[in-house]
Order: structure tokens, then C-alpha cells, then sequence
């Protein structure tokens, strides 16, 4: 999965380039209307292209009516928007997912347990891009604790379409070490973040 630009990665193409823009747009300039020129810059896209996209955007709901050459405005509380605005950026999404999938199949959760890599920092644009989990077993884990954690590595990496590699440490002062400083806590919950 491409997460760095996941939007054109699933629609490939002018439309996907372009809807990617206004979604950034809409996210940094809430309700501001955009030139069609600035808007087909910032889709990499052809002028004929860009205005046969938001025609079928129109017609959609997506943008505001407007005439051939005017101001691209975002219906604000369109439905369709929300949802874009979750899948231009995975982030959340991905580290939610391990989250469930540990509670799900790790007995007892681990002592702790982080993500790192390409995939948790926004940029994994190849399925080969990898997702790092590093975690440290509990003080008294059973004899299939770390099969378990392989088996859930195996799952993470079917959901999220990339490889998913699995690190154990001995402490949690290791596992902080060998996630780096740009890792996702996850458990126990990082409330910074």
C-alpha cells in the first residue's frame, strides 16, 4: 500500500491527483476557494483535465456549482470529504489497527509494544515499505507468547498490505533504543502523541 499519497495510489490518474489536492486544501484552508490554476498545479494536471474532474465533482455534490474557469470551493459538510480526510493520512489508522490486533491476539499484552518505519511515519509508497513492531513480552509470558506475536505480524502485514517485520527485546530500554526516536508507542498507550 502506498501510504505516503494513498488517495491516487487507489485511484490512479488525473481525478485521484486532483481530489488528493483539494482534500489537502480543504484540510489546510478550510472553506477558501482555490483557482483552478493553483489547483492544477498542485494536481500535477492539464487544464482540460482538471476542469472534466470537477465537472463530475459537481455533479456529485462535492464542490460548490461554479462555471468553467471559476473558484473551486469544497462543500464543506459533505460526507464524502470526511472520509477523504481519514484516508489521506493512514496514520492513526494503521497504529489503531495494531492496537486492536495485539488486544486481539496477544495473551497476555505485552510489557510494551511500538511501531516504527515508513508505514507509521506516512512515507511507505511500495508494498515492500515496512511497518517495525518492537515489543518487549510480559514478565510472565506462556511458552507460545512469541508464536502469537508472529501470527499477529503475519495478520498486520494482510491488513495493511505491506511487510510487517516483528523485533523482540529483552527491556523496554531496548525497545526504545531499537525503535528510534521517531516510533508510536502503542503499548502501553503513548498519550503523547
Amino acid at each position: 500500500m502506498n501510504f505516503g499519497t494513498p488517495i491516487p495510489a487507489l485511484f490512479p490518474g488525473a481525478s485521484g491527483r486532483i481530489v488528493t489536492a483539494l482534500t489537502a486544501h480543504r484540510a489546510a484552508h478550510a472553506g477558501a476557494p482555490l483557482s483552478p490554476a493553483d489547483l492544477a498545479r498542485a494536481a500535477s494536471v492539464a487544464a482540460t483535465q482538471l476542469e472534466a474532474t470537477l465537472f463530475r465533482l459537481g455533479l456529485l455534490g462535492l464542490i460548490e456549482p461554479r462555471g468553467r474557469g471559476e473558484d473551486v470551493r469544497p462543500v464543506a459538510g459533505h460526507v464524502v470529504w470526511k472520509a477523504l480526510d481519514g484516508l489521506a493520512d493512514l496514520r492513526p489508522h494503521v497504529v489503531e489497527e495494531v492496537r486492536e490486533r495485539a488486544a486481539a491476539d496477544l495473551t497476555p499484552a505485552p510489557a510494551r509494544l511500538a511501531v516504527a518505519g515508513p508505514v507509521v511515519d506516512g512515507t511507505a509508497t511500495h508494498p515492500a515499505d515496512v511497518l517495525e513492531l518492537v515489543v518487549v513480552p510480559p514478565s510472565a509470558a506462556p511458552d507460545d507468547w512469541s508464536e502469537q506475536a508472529q501470527r499477529m505480524a503475519a495478520r498486520l502485514s494482510r491488513h495493511l498490505g505491506n511487510v510487517v517485520t516483528l523485533r523482540v527485546a529483552a527491556t523496554e530500554a531496548e525497545a526504545a533504543r531499537s525503535a528510534g526516536p521517531g516510533a508510536v508507542l502503542v503499548v502501553p498507550p503513548d498519550s503523547a502523541r
